[in-house]
């Protein structure tokens, strides 16, 4: 992977450290628990996925958020921008198309451009957010409109490069800075700007988080349901009454070296690196799993081993298949998975399947 250093624009200066720092802690916006619910495959918090702005996921969302209240924000920063081009219900439709947080599309854009109004975003067709736009060539910002700059930020630059909080991006640009960041297995860069962009993008999301705060709030996230999946087996974000996991899932380790991350198969060969188990870096897509030479399969349900679904199999992704991990084999046959990409990407949720329908599926034990 080539790394190309982004060109940055930063137009406003940042409060002191420690008042940044002082808005992070909760002292004028209440922080949250890591708590998260799912909805049709967006994950929601009440505030922060992890407690502020500077660590917080930026692919969770805050529940309910007006259109309204972002206009009435961008009003407050007195930046003179273009209305028809940026405002509430652009930043909504955007969020939504991307699955980034759309308190963090207003951070980027504007401590990338003044939302527009400075620098490389002011040429024709260039878009607010500095994507595309690299320091040995800039006006290539302008092979990328606003809306697509948005997604193919959130998928390439945040997902795929494993971006997903202001203070991880931050940490890499020192690193690469210092010729220590190994892009094969934390991804590249976001900018390289070493004087803590990621802190000014933070604060600008707590401003306005407490902006929302103080104009109406925003309802309570619907809470998760299960919900039954074509195919069989029923789908829940927490572990279902009566099951129970060997070890705890801790995706904060995962790494992206072989599979992208959030899809299915980066969870399960994660999840049996995590209990000791190994599957081949190159499985395929999940329902080849099952094909892959030098493992043994069965029809045998068995713990901690990897579920191979066909192609259309119990719900399955009809060309690609599906692979889920076995938590549990209850002594009456019943069977826990955990999967990642089932109601979201990189959500991890459970399904239980009756003795009857597990005994049908192919298992692949791990080495």
């Amino acid at each position: 992977m080539k790394i190309f250093k982004r060109f940055s624009l930063l137009f406003f200066l940042s409060a002191p450290l420690f008042a940044v720092l002082f808005l992070f802690m909760g002292a004028s916006s209440p922080t949250s628990t890591s708590s998260t619910s799912a909805v049709d495959g967006i994950r929601y918090t009440e505030h922060w996925s992890d407690g502020d702005p500077y660590t917080h996921n930026l692919l969770v969302h805050r529940y309910g958020i007006t259109s309204e209240q972002l206009d009435g924000f961008l009003d407050s920063t007195g930046i003179p921008y273009d209305k028809s081009r940026i405002n509430g219900k652009l930043l909504l439709e955007w969020s939504k198309q991307s699955g980034l947080d759309v308190r963090a599309i207003v951070a980027i854009a504007q401590m990338e451009s003044s939302y527009g109004t400075a620098g490389v975003a002011t040429m024709p067709g260039a878009n607010m957010f500095g994507y595309g736009a690299f320091d040995s060539n800039p006006e290539n910002a302008v092979h990328y409109n606003d809306k697509t700059a948005v997604v193919a930020l959130t998928q390439q630059t945040i997902i795929n490069n494993r971006n997903q909080t202001f203070k991880i991006q931050d940490e890499k640009a020192q690193r690469f800075a210092r010729g220590t960041l190994n892009v094969a297995t934390d991804g590249g860069v976001y900018f390289t700007d070493t004087s803590g962009s990621g802190i000014r993008r933070a604060e600008v999301m707590a401003k306005l988080n407490q902006w929302i705060d103080n104009h109406g709030g925003t309802p309570k996230a619907p809470t998760s349901v299960a919900k039954p999946r074509d195919g069989g087996g029923v789908t829940s974000s927490d572990i279902p009454t009566g099951y129970s996991l060997t070890k705890a899932i801790n995706t904060s380790g995962y790494i992206t070296s072989s599979y992208p991350w959030g899809q299915c198969t980066w969870f399960v060969w994660n999840r049996g690196k995590e209990l000791g188990i190994t599957f081949d870096p190159y499985m395929g897509n999940g329902g080849d799993w099952k094909h892959k030479v030098g493992y043994t399969t069965t029809n045998i349900p068995t713990e901690h081993s990897a579920i191979s679904f066909s192609p259309s199999e119990a719900g399955s992704d009809p060309t690609y298949g599906h692979v889920a991990f076995v938590e549990q084999v209850r002594s009456d046959g019943t069977v826990l998975i955990s999967e990642s990409n089932a109601v979201g990407l990189g959500i991890i949720s459970y399904r239980v399947f009756d003795a009857g329908t597990a005994k049908q599926f192919t298992y692949v034990i791990g080495k």
